[in-house]
């Protein structure tokens, strides 16, 4: 059965609004687009698992699974545009490295 983890939930609520139950994310993942399907791949010396990912269009969000353990992990909007953008990071991180 599909769990929701504390950080979904959290994120859902600051993100989102109200928490969807189980059945109504489990409908939201059927009708979402699966960009990525969680995988169990071999490392150099360890099993590395990977997260579903889904969007859905009309909800403006993306979800991410861990299929392994049945689990709802997180939630991004198109709200959190206003974070800070990958140059922002680049740009601190030049400015650190150019001493």
């Amino acid at each position: 059965m599909l769990k929701l983890s504390k950080h979904f939930v959290d994120n859902w609520q600051d993100r989102v609004g109200r928490v969807p139950s189980v059945a109504k994310l489990r409908r939201i993942l059927r009708q979402s687009v699966r960009i990525q399907k969680g995988r169990q791949i071999y490392g150099r010396s360890a099993w590395i698992k990977t997260l579903s990912i889904y969007w859905h269009p009309e909800l403006h969000v993306i979800i991410t699974v861990d299929n392994y353990k049945d689990t709802a992990v997180s939630v991004y909007s198109e709200d959190m545009g206003g974070r800070r953008q990958i140059g922002d990071v680049m740009e601190g991180f030049n400015h650190v490295h150019a001493r």
